[in-house]
């Protein structure tokens, strides 16, 4: 039987629907997300969460814990990414208990963030606010993929559409790749990491050590001695997240962002895009 939702509101859409089987942190979670003025429902557990999708509740993010009985945070989010780019919400997990090998699960199966318990409030609404833009983002992009030019003059794309599309262009070349060959014939990581940051300066979206490196597809040792090689060159930098002092965010220097720009230009106008 479904315990009664206290976060109810009215209508389907919802900012946030947080997803929990502790109710303790159901409610402390909703209490940070209600204070920064968002929308919330509330599900005990995985098949809750699915049920409530199922009647049409329609959240922006789902903010799930990592670990529960019977439906765990994991097999949730793949369910979620079953959904159509439209109706698919940007996850994020939290866990008190979470190892690399969760990170890289998590970042594979498409994550937002992963926040560790407990759980800081602004980094939550800040997560949550990257996420909510994030997705907004990527739906902009799909109506605009799905919407055929009329047939007597070709629109010119956007020129962040034009070069998230050539992002998804490389990203999916990555996966044939992988399919066909050893994954350690292509196993320097540095190309891999510029894409990513690329893409999430493009989402206005936040990029951690610990997910940068589980991205990339190699032990976080290699990753890490890689970060350091493209420091070294300042393509990239590192710098302490002020409002949590145990993690550490990743972005692109203004010269690695040219580079990576100066590359898009080139691709771009060879391809004729």
């Amino acid at each position: 039987m479904r315990t009664p939702d206290k976060s109810f509101q009215d209508g389907t859409n919802v900012d946030v629907l947080v997803v929990d089987d502790e109710s303790e942190a159901v409610e402390e979670l909703i209490e940070f997300l209600a204070r920064a003025k968002l929308k919330c429902r509330s599900a005990g557990d995985g098949w809750e969460a699915l049920e409530l999708l199922a009647e049409g509740v329609k959240p922006a993010v789902v903010v799930t814990d990592l670990r529960m009985p019977e439906l765990d945070g994991m097999e949730f989010s793949v369910r979620l990414s079953q959904l159509t780019d439209r109706e698919r919400p940007e996850v994020i997990f939290v866990s008190g208990h979470a190892g690399f090998d969760d990170a890289v699960a998590a970042i594979r199966l498409g994550a937002r963030d992963m926040l560790t318990k407990p759980v800081d409030g602004p980094r939550l609404v800040r997560a949550v606010k990257s996420a909510q833009l994030a997705r907004r983002m990527r739906q902009a992009a799909t109506a605009a993929e799905a919407t055929p030019p009329p047939p007597e003059k070709t629109p010119e794309l956007d020129p962040i559409q034009r070069k998230r599309a050539a992002l998804r262009e490389l990203k999916a070349v990555r996966k044939d790749r992988a399919a066909h060959f050893p994954t350690e014939l292509f196993s320097d990581p540095c190309w891999e990491m510029l894409l990513d940051l690329y893409d999430a300066r493009l989402a206005g979206a936040e990029v951690t050590v610990t997910s940068l490196g589980a991205a990339s597809g190699v032990p976080l040792t290699t990753a890490l001695r890689r970060m350091e090689a493209l420091q070294s060159h300042d393509l990239i930098r590192r710098m302490e997240d002020v409002a949590d002092k145990r993690r550490m965010i990743v972005q692109l220097t203004e010269q690695g962002l040219r580079a990576v720009e100066n590359f898009f230009d080139t691709y771009l106008a060879r391809r004729g895009g």
